[in-house]
């Protein structure tokens, strides 16, 4: 669609079985200041079976126009390409369903693209938990939602960012980004619909993007508040989504390989070749989802929400917990699934018998509870491990 010089921002949304929170975010999408900035919400409804489409139809916004179309459940990529046929503002702003944005959220986006007068430029705003103090509609957050966005980083990085900095293409989320429409011209395929999941799609895109001269500048103040509540094994499912986009985004673009921690998959796979004699690795492999849920469940004890602590002895698990699952699901998109099963079961000896066993060392010199039993399963598969790791070198000698 041709820009249209009464649209400033076209919000590009698309949306997938989240009818409640799809209700929130609509009705304060109204509030948005100054009064005159003009927008329109183009939202995407990607196949929902829940009341996300009589959500749509019963939304009668006056502060904004909104366009809905519905397709076939096809991912957040497809929906995106469809919203962008549509939408007719001189900015695109790709947010979520679950993003409920600050009052001065486009004005702060408006703001960064006239100061710059760049049309290559995007503006990354900060997406941050919704909170009790923030939203009336935001939950405490778990000690994995801090993690992720605090010292693990495994969904935003803005732990380390710097407000009026300039980022690459790694760190385009579409949580709370803003493109001139002149770049996305340039792209005339849109996202790639080769990912039917939400992971990588966003980053794949804005490396074409930067061939075409696109960078990223970060404004810390246009904020939008993130209700997406997780636990340790749900987020332990979306880094396995993550993985296996990641195998799709080294098949497309190989040169991207060296963010995707191959390195760590293929050194794993080396040593399985080296070792093909039974080890601890075939007693992991013998009851390998009984160690996983392990895993997770005794990270997932300490999820409930706590006051945040400068060194949480939990972080280094939850670091180690969270590859393991990223690493997971890309083994199991790049080899076949008996050499994957085996990898995980390597991979899980290599990350969470030290993890486990450390956190639990600290939490005991804090005195503070965690599951006992599974901790000494895990210490014990330590032990046996370094023991086969010892007899192995042995051998080799």
């Amino acid at each position: 669609a041709a820009a249209t010089p009464d649209v400033l921002f076209s919000v590009v949304m698309p949306t997938y079985q989240r009818a409640s929170t799809l209700r929130h975010v609509l009705d304060v999408w109204a509030q948005q200041q100054p009064a005159d900035l003009p927008f329109e919400i183009v939202a995407v409804d990607d196949g929902s079976r829940d009341a996300t489409p009589a959500v749509l139809r019963a939304a009668r916004p006056t502060r904004y126009r909104l366009r809905v179309v519905r397709q076939p459940n096809g991912g957040p990529a497809r929906a995106r390409n469809r919203a962008l046929g549509l939408a007719r503002g001189r900015y695109v702003l790709f947010t979520g369903d679950d993003i409920e944005p600050t009052p001065d959220l486009l004005a702060r986006h408006a703001e960064t693209h006239r100061a710059h007068g760049d049309p290559d430029l995007a503006v990354l705003g900060l997406t941050r938990w919704a909170t009790p103090d923030r939203s009336a509609a935001g939950r405490a957050p778990t000690r994995t939602m801090r993690h992720i966005d605090g010292a693990g980083s495994q969904q935003f990085s803005y732990r380390f960012f710097d407000d009026g900095a300039s980022y690459d293409f790694r760190h385009f989320y579409t949580s709370n980004v803003s493109v001139d429409r002149d770049l996305l011209l340039r792209a005339p395929d849109g996202f790639s619909t080769d990912y039917p999941a939400a992971a990588f799609e966003d980053a794949e895109f804005a490396f074409r993007l930067t061939q075409h001269g696109m960078r990223i500048v970060y404004r810390a103040d246009a904020v939008g508040l993130h209700h997406h509540p997780y636990d340790a094994a749900g987020f332990c499912r979306r880094q396995m989504r993550c993985g296996a986009m990641a195998a799709v985004l080294y098949r497309q673009r190989p040169v991207l390989g060296r963010f995707l921690d191959l390195a760590r998959l293929r050194r794993a796979r080396m040593r399985l070749l080296a070792q093909p004699q039974p080890t601890v690795v075939g007693e992991v492999l013998a009851a390998l989802e009984t160690w996983e849920t392990r895993a997770e469940r005794w990270a997932a004890s300490f999820d409930p929400p706590h006051h945040p602590a400068a060194d949480d002895p939990v972080d280094d698990l939850l670091r180690a917990l969270f590859r393991l699952a990223y690493l997971r699901g890309l083994a199991s998109a790049l080899y076949r699934p008996d050499t994957a099963r085996r990898l995980r079961a390597r991979l899980l000896l290599d990350f969470m018998p030290a993890a486990i066993g450390s956190c639990a060392d600290r939490l005991d010199l804090l005195h503070h509870p965690y599951p006992m039993a599974d901790a000494e399963r895990f210490r014990d598969l330590r032990r046996r491990r370094m023991a086969q790791d010892d007899e192995d070198d042995d051998v080799a000698d």
